[in-house]
């Protein structure tokens, strides 16, 4: 990317896909990672509450609230936050620790299995 590239980068330009409710999710959130701890930090410095804007260098994602949904479910049942993609990986992997841990239907390899 060429310095020109870099100084007309929009990053107010929605995706190409979805653009209209992008737009929504983004400016309901004040254009601000709506994280307030699912990610596991507690954003303390920011008044409890991610402290990523989005622009340039932190795009913000339009997700599902809840990480174990799929995008489309989120989407028909308007459940869907703004989050950067920090708060965005670390929600989604606290979710998937969380399910494989409670789930009776999971073996414990190393754990006593006798039938």
């Amino acid at each position: 990317m060429t310095a020109v590239e870099a100084t007309t980068f929009d990053p107010f330009r929605p995706p190409m896909i979805g653009a209209q409710t992008w737009q929504n999710v983004l400016s309901g959130a004040g254009w601000r990672c709506e994280c307030t701890g699912q990610c596991g930090k507690p954003h303390t410095k920011t008044q409890r509450r991610c402290g990523i804007v989005h622009s340039a260098a932190h795009r913000l994602a339009a997700v599902p609230a809840d990480p174990t949904v799929t995008l489309t479910a989120a989407v028909t049942t308007a459940a869907l936050v703004a989050l950067c993609a920090g708060c965005e990986t670390a929600t989604r992997r606290a979710a998937i620790n969380t399910q494989t841990t409670t789930d009776p239907d999971q073996l414990d390899l190393f754990g006593d299995q006798a039938a």
